[in-house]
């Protein structure tokens, strides 16, 4: 899958148990690269659009690819522990420093406020969308908890 990478950091890239209450390494654990592209979605139908995309080092498996969408809650836990959740479905990266981790969140801020100017938001989002779940806020909220 094409596209420019806007961020490029290494993480363990987890998953919510919420069986547990705990995160758990997803596709086996392991670090990846973790990139903030602009391309095609396997999810998105062709479209071009931001995409989180995780790669394992050891045997370059596929192991994140989330479509950036309106609405995305980003919480960053401690300096290296960030997750985030967009509908239903909540990912979390442990980087290896906390200056990998600046480097995706400034990422990750910046492709929001495109998204959320409208610049570069994906065609499939309406106005209703992502306008029912927020409790009043903005449409897209980025709440920090240290």
């Amino acid at each position: 899958v094409e596209g420019i990478s806007l961020v490029r950091v290494r993480a363990v890239v987890m998953t919510r148990d919420d069986s547990s209450g705990g995160w758990v390494p997803l596709g086996g654990g392991g670090l990846s690269h973790v990139v903030i592209c602009k391309g095609r979605s396997s999810e998105g139908c062709g479209r071009r659009q931001y995409v989180i995309r995780g790669e394992r080092l050891r045997d370059r498996a596929p192991v994140l690819e989330c479509a950036i969408q309106k609405g995305l809650v980003y919480n960053k836990v401690n300096p290296i522990f960030h997750h985030w959740r967009v509908e239903e479905r909540k990912f979390g990266l442990t980087f290896q420093s906390p200056a990998d981790a600046i480097s995706f969140e400034r990422g990750l801020q910046s492709v929001l406020e495109k998204l959320d100017r409208g610049s570069d938001s994906p065609s499939s989002s309406t106005p209703e969308e992502g306008d029912t779940e927020d409790d009043g806020q903005a449409s897209v909220s980025v709440s920090y908890r240290e």
